[in-house]
């Protein structure tokens, strides 16, 4: 009875310890390559590797379609509050100190008003962040048409953590608008050939 007790206590308390523990962890951001994704060594690096994606691996090595098509991608760099929702996750991943942090936007959305909106708000919610923080970030304006986001991180985090970071940017009001954008590609009016957006 004692050791069915026991193995009862180990088979909740091991995953647990796994997702709550501090793990070392790299996270990695590729629009080009289709990359997002969290390789994390359990334990401090000595437990089991476990990879966590946002993108489904058959996707891997092709760049991502949507980033690419300059008008849907910038009908959802311009939704309200997207740069404040991922300026928040990023701060709050950097005040865990990570031994690496690099973030790169490159866009052009082929409108210069509309780069300049999406350059604005990115700079602005970039102008909260701490000092060391604005130096690993990089937003620049591409010759090629689409969007480009790359990133870099390294840290000693927990998998509870981490998830708890990504939930709530992924659940903000902002993040949700701008899955709905990638999703529906906006409609353009014949009579302007202009952009009509539904907010």
């Amino acid at each position: 009875m004692i050791w069915a007790i026991a193995a009862g206590a180990a088979a909740v308390v091991i995953p647990l310890a796994l997702y709550f523990l501090p793990a070392q962890t790299k996270i990695i951001i590729d629009t080009p390559t289709s990359t997002a994704r969290a390789e994390m060594r359990l334990l401090w690096g000595f437990g089991p590797a476990v990879i966590a994606r946002a993108i489904p691996p058959k996707s891997h090595g092709a760049p991502l379609a949507v980033f690419n098509d300059a008008v849907r991608i910038g009908h959802a760099l311009m939704t309200p509050g997207i740069a404040d929702a991922a300026g928040a996750a990023v701060r709050s991943i950097y005040e865990m100190s990570p031994r690496k942090a690099q973030l790169r936007l490159a866009f052009n959305i082929g409108d210069n008003a509309q780069n300049l909106v999406v350059q604005t708000g990115a700079q602005a919610a970039l102008a909260l962040a701490p000092a060391a923080l604005r130096e690993r970030v990089t937003i620049v304006r591409i010759e090629t048409p689409g969007a480009e986001l790359n990133g870099d991180f390294e840290l000693i985090a927990s998998p509870a953590k981490l998830n708890g970071i990504y939930k709530r940017f992924k659940n903000s009001r902002a993040a949700q608008e701008f899955r709905r954008r990638l999703k529906k590609k906006p409609k353009i009016d014949k009579r302007t050939g202009r952009e009509v957006r539904v907010a």
